[in-house]
């Protein structure tokens, strides 16, 4: 039980790839490839990853200007790299179990790599999945890892998605919000949640900014400013969009989706949009046969919510409290430590319920966990 009285499960907190990440565990025949962290002409650190930094210098495609140091909180925060740093800021913060997904290694993931080496990709994600597993051994009740999978190789992702659970204990799953322009709604990925499904786990929908990866805006603007703003909630909502008119919800009733890191407030406003249009234009979407806002109040999605969102109880009367979980974004530079369960646990706007189902509840459900003891 964390220090406020609630058991809490962090839904979506991050660890941080270092050159051990692929030195230890990617192929051989790779390795001279492994990405790796050198200072660009400014002085700042960035990882070396197939020709292209992570994350993005300024200029299009803007990525966090303090590079890979100003993106997360490591001179403050140790535990992206090192988990036993990880646990003693999870008892500072007041979290029990942390789920873990990835930062660099979503490039990769997503199919940026100039070269197109889509085998390179594939090893990248493997190595990945190896590191994180191992980083969870140093304490595997409180550490629960996601997998990284290479979106342009299915038929391997299939298999690496079996491999992180089956072998490896892993709770879920990660993919981006588009895949080298391909959606997540599309037909191009149902092996794949034909696999989640069978394996009761999971799948994550992750937007992410910078190193390359496409996402709304990455051509349009060139200050961080603007371009973050814009990935995060506008790339979740298309992902939204394409899962729910794609029927992917109605192919996989046994699979559960979670849409993260983009806060909740959206959410109402984007379901209703949609209900709107799917009353006039329903033939356009032959695949979708229930009203959106129906999906989104079903066990089949889940949300995560930022711990100061002042549209949380909006968000939570709408969806219902069984939807969203709290999750910390640790130890990203815009992450909230050490404050993040505080500031939810302290919320006077929301029940003793709510406050139980999100930080700890809802997040057992979806991952599975074992129930704790009270």
């Amino acid at each position: 039980m964390g220090r406020y009285g609630y058991y809490v499960v962090d839904g979506d907190g991050h660890v941080l790839e270092t050159e051990a990440t692929w030195e230890r565990f990617l192929e051989p025949r790779f390795r001279t490839a492994a990405p790796r962290m050198i200072s660009d002409n400014r002085g700042v650190k960035r990882f070396l990853i197939d020709g292209w930094f992570w994350t993005t210098p300024p200029g299009p495609g803007v990525g966090h200007p303090g590079g890979y140091e100003g993106g997360a909180k490591i001179e403050k925060y140790h535990g992206g790299s090192d988990p036993n740093a990880r646990l003693g800021d999870m008892d500072l913060e007041g979290i029990d179990v942390a789920v873990l997904f990835a930062t660099v290694t979503m490039g990769p993931s997503a199919g940026m790599l100039p070269s197109g080496d889509v085998d390179f990709e594939t090893a990248l994600c493997h190595a990945y999945n190896s590191w994180v597993a191992d980083y969870a051994t140093t304490d595997p009740k409180r550490l629960k890892a996601v997998a990284v999978l290479p979106t342009r190789n299915i038929p391997a992702a299939v298999r690496e998605l079996a491999r992180c659970v089956e072998e490896l204990g892993f709770v879920g799953a990660e993919l981006p919000t588009n895949s080298v322009g391909r959606y997540p709604g599309e037909p191009y990925f149902h092996s794949l949640y034909e696999e989640a499904q069978r394996l009761q786990v999971p799948i994550f929908i992750h937007p992410h900014a910078g190193g390359q990866i496409d996402y709304i805006g990455r051509e349009r603007f060139t200050n961080f400013f603007h371009g973050h703003m814009v990935a995060f909630p506008f790339e979740q909502m298309i992902a939204a969009m394409s899962i729910v008119t794609g029927g992917v919800l109605e192919r996989f009733p046994d699979l559960t989706v979670g849409l993260i890191e983009s806060g909740v407030g959206w959410v109402p406003y984007w379901f209703e949009r949609m209900d709107e249009h799917y009353s006039k234009l329903a033939r356009l979407v032959p695949d979708l046969r229930r009203v959106p806002s129906d999906w989104a109040k079903s066990p089949n999605l889940v949300f995560s919510c930022d711990p100061d969102e002042d549209m949380l109880p909006a968000a939570l009367e709408w969806l219902g409290a069984e939807r969203v979980m709290y999750a910390s974004d640790y130890p990203h530079w815009d992450a909230l430590t050490p404050d993040t369960v505080k500031l939810i646990a302290g919320r006077g706007d929301l029940t003793d319920e709510q406050k139980r189902l999100v930080l700890g509840d809802n997040a057992i459900r979806v991952y599975r966990l074992a129930t704790p003891s009270r």
